[in-house]
């Protein structure tokens, strides 16, 4: 991600959010704390995949690697 891209993702999962409270933070567990259920998570998965400008493999789908916006960040934009 570029130097804004995780805020753009804090923000994407804002706007998802099922409570739409915005006192979401990068370390918010996204399905343990309900943040998201499991139509928002498509959406999700589209934003990422957009964003790497390739597919995910379904190996990469997993809550470890989903279950914060850190997490995401971790797993799929980091170095």
């Amino acid at each position: 991600m570029t130097e804004n891209q995780p805020d753009q993702l804090l923000e994407f999962v804002q706007r998802l959010s099922s409570d739409g409270s915005g006192t979401l933070s990068a370390t918010t567990q996204l399905f343990k704390d309900r943040v998201l259920d499991s139509m928002n998570i498509l959406d999700l998965i589209g934003f990422v995949e957009k964003k790497l400008g390739r597919k995910l493999k379904s190996e990469e789908i997993t809550m470890q690697n989903f279950g914060s916006v850190e997490k995401i960040e971790q797993s799929f934009f980091q170095p």
